[in-house]
């Protein structure tokens, strides 16, 4: 039973459903078969985890310190006001890594993020904060960005609550390992010193099995996670930004 219900998924359900369509249209096609076809390969392929973690490692292979900082910089990642624990569970990661840094270090901890709607990424983070103090007995110097809408933003705005507040611009700097990459990239642009601090590691095992080479939702989202970071990564090239730096 376990296989027939894994065969189902993998045949019927998003994204296989559809590679098996396209594929079919382009069997049955005459004037558009390669077409048809191709897209039907290339969506199978960033369908697998093979491909997803094979997109995904160079982003997250990320040099690390043991060096010092004065601060740590948390990147939000999305939340819900709805929500008991109001960050989504990647942004949840870089928060309770952000605040476990910031206890062992002594240092204080600054939030960057606003969004488009209210509340803003910061003031969930916040609410976030706030019950951990209260369940665990503690206290955070914190700060809290609000205004910023993408990754440049959260550098720019940081960099003029760090000026204002008379921080150090050497940083813990906590997001997802995957995203870790293009942040460098921008907040060394804005002047930062950085000791990077990924989490929320999407590759874990490359031992793979048949299971591994049929279509999944998850390994989609990853690949195209993955290629929404090279495409990041390549806007900033063509505005000048520094990549090797």
């Amino acid at each position: 039973m376990y296989i027939i219900s894994k065969l189902f998924t993998y045949i019927f359900l998003p994204p296989a459903i559809f590679i098996w369509s396209l594929i079919i249209a382009g069997i049955l096609s005459k004037k558009f078969r390669i077409i048809f076809i191709s897209l039907g390969i290339i969506f199978y392929l960033i369908s697998i985890k093979p491909i997803s973690n094979l997109l995904l490692s160079p982003l997250e292979n990320i040099k690390t310190s043991n060096q010092k900082a004065n601060i740590v910089v948390v990147l939000s990642g999305g939340s819900n006001p709805n929500d008991i624990l109001k960050n989504a569970p990647n942004a949840f990661k870089r928060l309770t890594y952000g605040i476990i840094l910031a206890k062992q270090n002594n240092i204080p901890l600054l939030f960057t993020g606003g969004g488009r709607k209210k509340p803003s990424e910061a003031d969930n983070a916040k609410k976030d904060i706030e019950l951990f103090e209260k369940t665990f007995n503690f206290r955070l110097k914190t700060y809290y960005e609000n205004k910023a809408l993408d990754t440049v933003e959260n550098a720019k705005f940081t960099k003029e609550l760090i000026k204002k507040e008379n921080l150090s611009n050497k940083i813990y700097l906590v997001t997802s390992a995957y995203h870790m990459k293009r942040s460098i990239i921008i907040f060394k642009h804005f002047g930062f010193e950085i000791i990077a601090k990924p989490v929320g590691f999407i590759v874990n095992n490359k031992n793979y099995d048949f299971y591994d080479f049929l279509p999944q939702m998850g390994s989609l989202k990853n690949s195209y996670t993955a290629i929404h970071e090279y495409f990041g990564i390549l806007s900033l090239l063509i505005r000048g930004y520094k990549i090797n730096n």
